[in-house]
């Protein structure tokens, strides 16, 4: 599955603007007043105005295998590296075959850059805002996770993610390329003590060779 564009909310334009464009070193394309587009890797983020309502997503951004210390070691001259555990910053997800590291962005969403290595992803060059190779994984906050992870099989084909067994409120789907990570409301956001909620999501992404486009929108029931 490859996250095409993954279009999210935030009451900061300008603030997020300058983030991702002087912090993260990525391609910012100029857009309406109400809107900001980002190039990251592969995949185009588009962040829409709103207004008081201080949303908070995970999104995690896939780099290149050799490069995972380096980026560590530069974004932590920019971000506070969130803790994974005690004097640690750097998280192993054995089973899944990766590693990663977190941060807040201005907004306080829970950004990952995480390298996977089944992936086999190497770059010969020094590590910038163009290392980043795609945007691989979206949080999707609901009430009921099963029935919603239900739905998307149903209606999409995505599949059970095969390296992590599906919980009642925790459940990850797709494959290496791309993730959907569904949280239950309230449910604390890996490594941090911020509540996952739900905001009004929508992600167009490629798989089982055919195009589509999921909303998640908290307001329609």
């Amino acid at each position: 599955m490859k996250l095409k564009e993954i279009h999210l909310l935030t009451d900061d334009l300008s603030g997020t603007e300058n983030f991702y464009r002087k912090v993260l070193g990525f391609r910012v394309a100029p857009g309406e007043a109400s809107l900001l587009r980002i190039e990251a890797g592969m995949t185009t983020l588009f962040f829409h105005r709103s207004e008081g309502l201080h949303p908070v997503y995970h999104l995690a951004f896939d780099i290149p295998n050799n490069r995972l210390k380096e980026a560590h070691g530069q974004m932590k001259e920019k971000v506070h590296i969130l803790p994974v555990s005690p004097g640690k910053t750097i998280a192993d997800f054995t089973s899944w075959n990766a590693k990663s590291f977190y941060f807040y962005d201005n907004n306080g969403n829970v950004l990952e850059y995480i390298t996977r290595y089944d992936l086999k992803n190497v770059s010969g060059r020094t590590f910038d805002g163009s290392s980043v190779l795609h945007l691989s994984e979206i949080g999707l906050v609901t009430d009921d996770v099963p029935k919603l992870a239900s739905a998307i099989t149903s209606e999409y084909g995505v599949d059970l993610y095969p390296k992590q067994p599906p919980q009642e409120h925790f459940t990850v789907m797709g494959d290496e390329d791309g993730l959907f990570i569904l949280a239950s409301n309230r449910r604390n956001w890996f490594p941090t003590d911020k509540r996952s909620t739900a905001y009004r999501t929508k992600v167009i992404f490629t798989t089982n060779q055919r195009d589509c486009e999921f909303t998640l929108d908290p307001e329609k029931k």
